[in-house]
């Protein structure tokens, strides 16, 4: 674990393609800096734990901050009140949903609440469907369908926000998109509601289930 912390302390500053692997240049997409400072925040968890706040400990809190302050700076967009796609863009990545989980930003953020309607303006498809990122932009020939996962991620985003109720209903929708055996592929064409891609796709069931964990949790919260 140490060595892979230290890897990112080494690398994130680097580009990269992302979460979805777009092809052509790296960039410098958050949803990749927001997992770089979780992997250092998760081991500076554990190393407080164990008591091991050397040399090693500091350089991780020190990236920890550094990635903070840069996100924060360069992949917030000020004049519409949310986080960006990449550094200096003004698309939205669904894979930002993530966001009130991660301890970066508190749930109650104006920027997290304010990425949470971004993505659902910009990403719609249809109902509770979302596209992953604006449709035609990954360097591939076609189009593709909404990304399941991704609405889980809204389900979970709303849960974790404090707006439970509407989670709820959002999750209810989703759900009828499953097969009669209760299975998801990766993505749905919007118009038709047919099953699209690798099916059943794992990330689909993790995401479900995360997002019913994430509204189980913000039930006993509310009390």
């Amino acid at each position: 674990m140490r060595g892979f912390a230290d890897h990112v302390a080494e690398l994130w500053r680097e580009p990269d393609a992302g979460i979805w692997e777009v092809r052509g240049d790296g960039a410098q997409y958050v949803h990749s800096k927001l997992m770089a400072w979780l992997a250092l925040d998760r081991a500076i968890r554990i190393a407080e734990t164990r008591g091991d706040t050397g040399r090693r400990f500091r350089r991780w809190q020190a990236e920890r901050t550094a990635i903070a302050e840069q996100v924060r700076r360069e992949g917030f967009d000020e004049s519409r009140r949310t986080y960006t796609r990449t550094y200096g863009s003004s698309d939205v990545d669904a894979a930002l949903l993530i966001l009130p989980l991660l301890g970066l930003e508190e749930p109650t953020s104006p920027r997290v609440h304010g990425t949470i309607e971004q993505v659902r303006q910009q990403l719609k498809a249809a109902g509770p469907l979302l596209y992953r990122y604006p449709p035609g932009q990954d360097g591939l020939a076609g189009g593709e369908g909404a990304f399941l996962p991704c609405s889980f991620w809204l389900v979970t985003a709303l849960a974790a926000t404090g707006r439970v109720a509407e989670a709820e209903e959002l999750f209810a929708q989703v759900i009828d998109y499953g097969s009669p055996l209760g299975l998801f592929a990766e993505e749905v064409e919007p118009q038709t509601g047919a099953q699209l891609g690798n099916f059943p796709q794992a990330l689909s069931h993790a995401a479900l289930v995360q997002a019913a964990l994430t509204i189980r949790d913000a039930r006993r919260a509310s009390g």
